[in-house]
């Protein structure tokens, strides 16, 4: 009688497993504004900007509402800005390396000077709306 081939490829078990992996969710730190009061100091300090976004075709994403608009996005329809992923992840991108932040009631936008050779650090207080 022929033998049966019951061997498995590992690197298939392991491939499979990890694409099933569950991500650890990012927590954002809590912003003392909205988003949307946020974005035009952004804007303004050339730490972000407007993209336009592709137009979302059916079938729609989970959380999709058509009557929503983000501003960050351009006024694309689907989200607001205060549920924008992609602004989340940006504004937490400038938290984390130290050029945004948040104390007690004011905002802090530290920018760094290009008229010194020494990288010097000029910080805009920017009081919360």
């Amino acid at each position: 009688q022929p033998m049966l081939n019951t061997t498995f490829s590992t690197n298939q078990n392991t491939n499979q497993e990890m694409s099933f992996a569950a991500k650890k969710p990012i927590e954002f730190t809590p912003i003392l504004v909205s988003y949307a009061d946020l974005l035009p100091y952004l804007v303004d300090n050339s730490m972000v900007a407007i993209t336009l976004a592709k137009v979302p075709q059916p079938p729609f994403l989970r959380g999709y509402d058509l009557n929503a608009t983000c501003a960050y996005h351009g006024g694309a329809l689907g989200h607001s800005i205060e549920y924008c992923m992609t602004q989340k992840h940006k504004v937490q991108g400038l938290i984390g390396v130290g050029r945004l932040k948040f104390e007690e009631k004011h905002l802090l936008i530290l920018t760094l000077t290009s008229d010194t050779t020494h990288g010097a650090i000029s910080k805009a207080v920017v009081r919360c709306l």
